[in-house]
């Protein structure tokens, strides 16, 4: 009996996920979802909400609709995420790539996590935390991820890391505290910055994906050779990175 409702709730949910990939860029209503799937609204509900935190589908932020998630495109490795508009994206990060000589990537919010959806390595192959697209990292682990915390609220931000405190590879010197302190210095100043203290030798600066004003959950975020990105470049390779970031944006049809 429970294998059998096991599987009647995955089929729900892969209709549903049916039926949002024809509501495309605009996506569909909880209503029309329901409707569509054949299902009540409150079992439609309780679906999308699962599907939303693995990323399998979004809310677009001009709206109250579902629409399929970045966990698709990182899966097949093409995007169908109306939002990402890949081929920009991958422009972007080769812009970056090309202009600082560090590895690029683009992460979506999935849930307490940090997906990786686009990567360009650039020239030098080096260790990362995500291992390139489709990889994960907790919300927590990594600039970019600080990026995207830096754009929520501080409660959510602070309640965030606290769940995903076993995961964030805490120490004498790497605490709750210290992150709560980078998240708020990343709002500050608009860019999160590790300066090697995860991946030895490893630097990375991360930049939140903000448009007309408002913090998308996105972070682009670069990783290069510690000696490749001494601290008084920060601020240049941040200009860059916005700088192609507006751009990918403003591609937007």
């Amino acid at each position: 009996m429970a294998d059998k409702t096991i599987s009647e709730t995955v089929e729900k949910a892969l209709i549903l996920l049916s039926h949002l990939a024809e509501g495309g860029h605009d996506g569909l209503s909880l209503g029309d979802a329901a409707e569509r799937a054949g299902i009540s609204k409150p079992t439609a509900h309780r679906l999308l909400n699962t599907l939303v935190q693995q990323a399998f589908a979004e809310r677009p932020p001009y709206s109250r609709n579902y629409r399929l998630g970045p966990a698709i495109s990182a899966l097949a490795r093409v995007d169908i995420a109306a939002d990402l508009h890949g081929e920009r994206w991958r422009t972007c990060l080769s812009e970056i790539s090309a202009e600082t000589g560090a590895a690029a990537f683009l992460f979506v919010r999935a849930g307490d996590e940090a997906l990786c959806v686009e990567a360009n390595f650039g020239a030098f192959l080096l260790p990362t935390l995500s291992s390139g697209i489709g990889g994960r990292v907790p919300l927590g682990l990594g600039p970019g991820s600080i990026a995207i915390l830096a754009g929520l609220g501080e409660s959510e931000a602070e309640a965030i890391l606290a769940r995903n405190a076993p995961r964030l590879r805490l120490s004498a010197t790497r605490t709750l505290e210290t992150l709560y302190a980078q998240v708020k210095s990343a709002r500050c100043n608009g860019y999160a910055f590790d300066p090697g203290e995860i991946l030895a030798e490893v630097r990375g600066v991360a930049i939140g994906v903000v448009h007309h004003g408002n913090a998308l959950p996105m972070a682009v975020t670069t990783a290069s050779l510690a000696s490749r990105l001494p601290e008084d470049r920060i601020s240049e390779t941040c200009g860059l990175m916005r700088k192609a970031v507006a751009q990918a944006l403003g591609a937007r049809s």
